[in-house]
């Protein structure tokens, strides 16, 4: 549920409890209030003291009516300030109420605002007896009538729920998942799911149509968050584009995380792009010629010099540079990623090589080895050879002999990424294009006793052709210069792969 209580009351006679309230309104609809006339209704209700109801859950339905037991009584605003607002209110629970089961919560205000969280304090000693962490939005009384309710974070069986929680937990649980009909609104906390059929455009062009993903016996899968729009007028199968789209409330972006999000994505995209610029804007044929250029791209910034006849591409760099310096003339200096600064050269290592493909972009492309020799279940006749060059006397000695590769395999010490059988298909079609290159790749990793993952080989192949027969080689851990780097190099492709992977398959 939305918020939940951490542990409980249990009266065992009249209790005065004090309830403290943590709210936080939106920035901008306050910013707007304080020039609109239902502000000052707004503070006629804080100053009647009927401004946030609270309606406090026992856990026993009453017994005469059948009905839920509850204690109401009204938050009264005792401080603000510029991040939050705090609401008191005084209560007695009768001996023969039960355990608070959870709380009602109802928004007088015009405006939705975040509720934190709600304390529960004895009102004598000072204890406390219960908090309840919220972390949602409640929306106006006059927009949603429906009050919102947030149960105790204590675990129930559907058959062991206690009576007085039961219809409302299901209730609850059918709000969330909706009724499948019309237009999901902003403020909604609908958690409904639909096929991919937004991705085209038929109705301002009929060549931007797109066939629906998902939605089938056969193809059940991808599925996105629903959200109830009008179909298209020429594919009925189709549902209409919008400029902004449905997310729940309480999972959209706070303002501040939102304009975060908003600052880093620009960062981020004129970091990527000045990166792969400078070079081309500088010299059209080579990348950074040292490690020190790519220090001062940190330290000193990145000066884009004027040059005649760059093309259109490096022009829209200027642009874009020039445009951005007017505001800021250190916006082309990047903070040193927190790795790089510790180490700058903590990249190159296998530890970290390691705990980037686990704790990165694409985990779940890792697979436990489950037998050995590795092989490939494409034609032979077309591919190459389907036994892997990775072979039980690389692995033994890789590991240093702590153990045969078959006890690695049957200990669930052996993992691996495995873009062989994936990319060989493409590796012509890539390497058919201007300065580029591809190869199908498989990389072994060893789980050492530390809990870490070590990488012990990589395996690039490229499959035969017209005229060029089948290449393949292991790339192991070396310790000279040549086999360092070129182990080093087998790894950036690696990194190209399982970055390739992520965007175009994982996601879906």
């Amino acid at each position: 549920m939305a918020g939940e209580m951490q542990g409980t009351s249990k009266p065992t006679e009249s209790t005065k409890l004090k309830a403290i309230l943590t709210v936080r309104a939106s920035t901008v609809e306050r910013f707007l209030d304080n020039l609109s006339r239902r502000q000052g209704l707004d503070n006629l209700r804080d100053l009647l003291g009927k401004s946030l109801l609270l309606e406090f859950i026992s856990s026993e339905l009453d017994p005469e009516s059948g009905s839920e037991k509850t204690i109401s009584a009204y938050a009264q605003k005792v401080s603000q300030d510029r991040e939050e607002t705090k609401y008191e209110s005084n209560f007695t629970v009768p001996n023969n109420f039960g355990e608070i089961g959870g709380v009602f919560v109802t928004n007088v205000y015009h405006n939705e605002f975040f509720l934190q969280d709600l304390i529960l304090q004895n009102d004598k000693t000072g204890a406390v007896a219960t908090t309840i962490s919220c972390n949602s939005w409640i929306q106006p009384k006059s927009v949603s009538p429906e009050k919102r309710v947030f149960f105790t974070s204590e675990s129930y069986l559907p058959d062991q729920t206690p009576s007085g929680l039961k219809g409302l937990r299901k209730h609850e649980l059918e709000l969330k998942r909706g009724n499948g009909k019309g237009e999901q609104k902003s403020t909604d906390r609908i958690y409904d799911y639909d096929s991919y059929n937004d991705l085209g455009d038929p109705d301002s062009n009929e060549d931007k149509a797109r066939p629906v993903l998902g939605g089938t016996n056969a193809f059940p899968y991808p599925r996105r968050c629903r959200t109830g729009r009008p179909q298209s007028k020429k594919d009925p199968k189709s549902e209409t584009q919008c400029k902004t789209f449905y997310v729940p409330r309480d999972e959209n972006f706070s303002e501040v995380k939102q304009l975060q999000f908003s600052t880093t994505t620009l960062t981020s995209l004129l970091h990527a792009t000045l990166l792969s610029a400078e070079s081309a804007v500088t010299d059209t044929e080579l990348g950074f010629p040292n490690f020190n250029e790519i220090t001062a791209l940190y330290n000193e910034g990145f000066q884009i010099p004027k040059v005649d006849g760059i093309g259109f591409f490096q022009t829209l760099i200027l642009r874009i540079s020039h445009a951005i310096e007017d505001v800021s003339h250190k916006v082309l200096r990047f903070d040193v990623p927190e790795m790089f600064e510790r180490d700058r050269f903590s990249w190159l290592r296998d530890e970290e090589f390691a705990r980037q493909t686990l704790a990165g972009i694409n985990p779940y492309a890792i697979e436990l080895v489950k037998e050995l020799p590795l092989k490939s279940k494409l034609d032979p006749n077309i591919y190459g050879t389907a036994e892997s060059a990775i072979t039980t006397e690389i692995i033994e000695k890789e590991i240093n002999g702590i153990m045969t590769a078959e006890e690695a395999v049957k200990q669930k010490k052996l993992f691996m990424l495995d873009y062989h059988d994936l990319l060989l298909p493409y590796v012509h079609k890539v390497r058919a294009l201007e300065r580029t290159t591809l190869y199908g790749s498989r990389t072994l990793f060893f789980l050492t006793d530390e809990g870490t993952l070590k990488p012990i080989a990589i395996e690039l192949t490229r499959p035969p052709s017209p005229t060029e027969p089948e290449w393949r080689h292991v790339f192991i851990p070396s310790h000279d210069s040549t086999g360092s780097w070129l182990w080093r190099l087998a790894k950036a492709h690696v990194c190209a792969h399982d970055s390739g992977h992520h965007e175009l398959i994982s996601h879906w």
